[in-house]
């Protein structure tokens, strides 16, 4: 970056203040919705090649993938208490329904998949 002209990093910095803007919009999108495909979906913006190197573009990135991980945790622990909660007829429908959600865990959320796993584990486990 210190060989490029004053146009250049300035029209990087302009660059780089857009796609945090973007993000922030997509966070504030990410906080309302209700559902983890909805949260996926919108978590996966990718970075312009030409900012992979600037530090507020990846700032700004990384704390889109972390607001959308707490949304998708939270939408989870909500799922799986609502199973336990459930009457036994209607958990056999409720667990293929998370089972489902959760598949659709890809990319920066794909690590979730093994998480929801495991607490789902657990609520099972309290049950019995």
């Amino acid at each position: 970056m210190a060989f490029k002209d004053p146009a250049e990093r300035a029209l990087l910095r302009f660059e780089a203040r857009r796609y945090a803007n973007r993000c922030g919009n997509q966070e504030g999108m990410i906080e309302r919705a209700d559902t983890l495909r909805e949260v996926c979906r919108l978590t996966n913006m990718p970075i312009p090649a030409t900012l992979m190197e600037v530090s507020e573009a990846l700032d700004a990135r990384r704390r889109l993938i972390l607001i959308a991980e707490q949304r998708a945790k939270t939408l989870i622990t909500d799922q799986i208490a609502a199973w336990s909660k459930a009457d036994e007829q209607r958990r056999g429908k409720l667990q293929v329904t998370m089972i489902d959600d959760w598949t659709n865990l890809t990319g920066h959320m794909g690590h979730l998949r093994t998480w929801a796993q495991r607490q789902f584990m657990l609520a099972q486990q309290l049950e019995q």
